[in-house]
């Protein structure tokens, strides 16, 4: 796998009472190369980013996800509901993300999120 993003952080938190692991990322997604396109780029990244968080995850488990960037906590996040892995496609992921571009979420190059 191409690696898009470093990783400043990995946590592991359990949740007693409801039986369940998580596992929060702080991660830095990686500037294009040169004249490489931005936006393809981005959209790459954070396919990549996905793909990794859950490459150890079986399809019938439910996976939640929030971003959040962490230099700005005033920005406001994202977040995609619970739902079984098998249900979360690269489509649901990036409705949600085009719901919320106009939010103040900022997503540069650089940005720490978790």
């Amino acid at each position: 796998m191409d690696c898009r993003f470093e990783i400043d952080a990995t946590i592991r938190k359990q949740y007693r009472r409801y039986n369940a692991v998580g596992t929060p990322l702080i991660v830095r997604l990686l500037p294009p190369a040169g004249n490489s396109d931005p936006v393809g780029h981005s959209i790459a990244s954070v396919n990549n980013l996905f793909e990794y968080a859950l490459q150890d995850v079986s399809d019938s488990d439910m996976v939640a996800i929030t971003i959040q960037n962490q230099v700005n906590q005033n920005d406001k996040h994202i977040e995609i509901s619970f739902r079984r892995k098998e249900q979360l496609s690269g489509e649901v992921m990036w409705s949600v993300f085009k719901k919320c571009r106009s939010s103040m979420l900022d997503l540069t190059h650089w940005t720490r999120l978790s």
